[in-house]
């Protein structure tokens, strides 16, 4: 008896009348979960033979879709040769990724610690300099009226002492420069006063603005974290796309490496990988990136349309239909990274523009110019049909396979899973194909007299069918 792995859960224990019961009560959400954990364990032990059917439900296809990459990379990993070069490759490009961000970041860390939030605003700037000027003014004119009050101090007691000399009226001259030396000193007074509570009000302000530094300091370091590790990010991504770029020919040959260990014919032929700038990629790769603006953009007045007689929410709903449309098409050239998706000799239109020609011919008011509308439509999106049509025959295999294509769009991630997307999708194509040809020869009727062989009562897997050559690639 076949020994129990660690982590499964056991079988059905067969009964006598031929029937099968778990072992112990299980609601139907626990039949399901444990179907779809012995799709992926499957999956993960035999998914390289052809034999192993997909899942029939649409949680285990979108599991196995979105587990197929890691179970590739275990491959490479189990092979002692290609585990060296796998993580020699993928390594090596890590550490060359995480030195150039860290080159590219760093000449602007200083210029992100020395920016406080309250800095960011050249109206507070202004407002700031405006009171300091101002106070500095008013600091000028309070110390030219204590010299001129001073000056005019001397200026009367010199009259004084000149009146009494020329024989005036001593008593009536003194009364008048008591007179006057009392008025200069209130001027006087008043000088110092304004310039004491001048000073107390710009300490008092210096201090509030001290208090308001040492309360702005943990918010202001949480934005430099944070502005500096977006920078950081930032950097990350150019300097994985400069290093892909360069090294891409070493993802080509581990695609055809896991190609050959899980059973599928490569893609490619064996060459020697070496870096390098492949103009001829990097120009099919710019195709290839507007074409895809164009098969998106080409919605977007539709859907612009819709949200027009919406009065509540019509912005958000206008978001909502851009962003599933473009997850539709992230999903359909995730399915298009492997050259098998664009070999569908005869593709049928799309959903999209099965249900345009249905709304253009039913309803009157959209025909005429939403034809000629629909025939632009038809055209841009042309030569997408065939991943199109393989995406529909398994949304959910390839929606999972779309997921860890997005998660392993992260930096130093993508150094890891690129070579084995193009791998996993040849995969779901070849498993849909060898579906295919099962159920149009299970739809076949029999001869008369001759019956279906019966199935195999040991338990072995059908025969392998043979896989169709696969084209020279084109990744989306």
């Amino acid at each position: 008896m076949q020994s129990q792995q660690k982590g499964v859960p056991p079988p059905p224990v067969k009964e006598q009348d031929g029937g099968s019961h778990e072992a112990g009560p299980a609601s139907a959400q626990e039949r399901m979960l444990r179907q779809v954990w012995e799709d992926v364990r499957r999956g993960a032990e035999h998914f390289h033979q052809r034999q192993v059917p997909l899942p029939v439900n649409r949680l285990g296809q979108f599991v196995h879709g979105l587990s197929l990459p890691f179970h590739l990379a275990r491959a490479l990993l189990a092979d002692k040769t290609t585990r060296s070069r796998y993580l020699r490759v993928s390594l090596t490009q890590t550490a060359v990724i995480i030195a150039l961000a860290a080159l590219f970041t760093g000449s602007g860390k200083e210029v992100v610690e020395s920016v406080g939030p309250e800095d960011w605003s050249e109206q507070v700037e202004e407002a700031q300099a405006d009171a300091e000027e101002a106070a500095a003014d008013a600091q000028v004119r309070a110390e030219e009226a204590v010299r001129q009050a001073e000056q005019f101090e001397k200026a009367a007691e010199k009259v004084a002492a000149l009146a009494e000399k020329a024989g005036a009226d001593g008593d009536e001259v003194r009364a008048k420069v008591e007179e006057s030396l009392r008025k200069a000193k209130e001027v006087v007074s008043e000088a110092k006063e304004s310039l004491r509570e001048e000073k107390e009000a710009r300490e008092s302000q210096k201090a509030a603005k001290e208090s308001a530094k040492d309360a702005e300091r943990p918010r202001k370091r949480t934005v430099h974290q944070v502005v500096y590790w977006a920078t950081f990010l930032s950097s990350l991504h150019l300097a994985q796309w400069i290093v892909i770029a360069l090294s891409r020919d070493y993802h080509t040959a581990l695609a055809r490496e896991a190609s050959l260990l899980s059973g599928i014919p490569p893609e490619d032929e064996a060459f020697s990988p070496r870096v390098r700038l492949n103009m001829q990629w990097l120009r099919n790769k710019m195709k290839r990136r507007w074409r895809a603006l164009l098969v998106f953009a080409v919605a977007t007045p539709l859907l612009w349309l819709v949200k027009l007689p919406l009065i509540w929410g019509g912005d958000s709903v206008f978001t909502a239909l851009l962003s599933v449309w473009g997850t539709w098409w992230f999903v359909v050239f995730t399915a298009g990274k492997s050259s098998l998706a664009w070999n569908e000799p005869t593709p049928r239109e799309p959903w999209f523009l099965r249900g345009w020609r249905w709304a253009t011919s039913h309803l009157v008011p959209l025909r005429g110019p939403m034809g000629t509308y629909g025939s632009v439509w038809t055209a841009v999106t042309r030569p997408v049909f065939s991943p199109i049509a393989s995406v529909e025959r398994q949304p959910w295999s390839f929606s999972g396979l779309a997921v860890t294509r997005a998660f392993a769009a992260l930096p130093v991630v993508k150094c890891f899973l690129r070579p084995v997307i193009p791998v996993a999708a040849s995969h779901l194509l070849l498993a849909d194909a060898a579906g295919s040809v099962e159920a149009s020869a299970s739809s076949r009727p029999s001869a008369p007299g001759l019956g279906a062989a019966p199935p195999d009562s040991s338990g072995a897997p059908p025969a392998p069918t043979t896989p169709p050559p696969a084209s020279p690639r084109r990744t989306a």
